[in-house]
């Protein structure tokens, strides 16, 4: 006599997850159509959420949603792939009582998104495309750039205020954009001793190389397509 098969099918059924996420761990609370099912603790890892829920929801359709975070949207991809249909709010977009402000926990935040996903309160922000992400990425990393070259720029004049050593007139204003004779001119430089020397030597050097790496970036921007991105 042949075994049924017990396992109980969810098919035509929708269980909705709302996920607190962390670097090492996340919050998940699990509602079905009319009950909670629980809040539970787990690994900052979208495969083993999908196999919890594949082994005991097997056939229903899983929703989620988190609140755009450091993570990013590297959580939401994985998410898909496991076959959930996620999507990232801003924070500010869900409902949220003067209780819940007061009393901010992990647990509590994760079943306020999972409420406010099952009653249809939620829209998720838009997804760039990778592509999309890493060209932000590169554009935040020149203006970093920027910023380092101004701050080793102020650091040798600083330098040479404080030691009494004053610009040439006709090089001052290529010192603004360390021109080919000034940079030429601040090599020639000599201090009363060797540490003065060494310090100078080290920031032209820190100075030149952030110009060069800003100069890769600037150029590769440029050379950036509307179709690239």
């Amino acid at each position: 006599m042949e075994a049924k098969d017990t396992k109980i099918s969810f098919k035509g059924q929708n269980v909705y997850l709302g996920i607190d996420t962390h670097l090492k761990s996340w919050k998940v609370t699990v509602l079905l159509e009319n009950s909670v099912f629980k809040t539970f603790s787990q690994d900052s890892c979208a495969n083993v959420l999908g196999k919890f829920l594949r082994k005991n929801f097997p056939g229903a359709t899983y929703y989620s949603a988190y609140e755009a975070s450091f993570c990013g949207y590297s959580v939401h991809r994985e998410l898909e792939k496991e076959g959930i249909k996620n999507i990232v709010v801003n924070p500010a977009d869900i409902p949220t009582t003067d209780k819940d402000r007061k009393q901010k926990e992990d647990k509590r935040d994760s079943r306020k998104i999972a409420k406010s996903l099952r009653n249809g309160d939620l829209q998720g922000i838009y997804i760039p495309t990778i592509t999309t992400m890493e060209f932000r990425t590169m554009v935040r990393y020149r203006k970093t750039l920027v910023k380092e070259v101004n701050r080793n720029k102020n650091r040798v004049k600083s330098l040479l205020y404080f030691n009494g050593i004053k610009v040439p007139t006709e090089l001052d204003t290529m010192s603004k954009y360390w021109s080919a004779r000034y940079t030429k001119w601040l090599k020639e430089l000599s201090f009363s001793s060797k540490f003065g020397n060494k310090t100078l030597d080290i920031l032209i050097e820190t100075t030149t190389f952030y110009r060069q790496k800003l100069l890769e970036v600037t150029r590769m921007h440029i050379n950036i397509s509307n179709k690239d991105i």
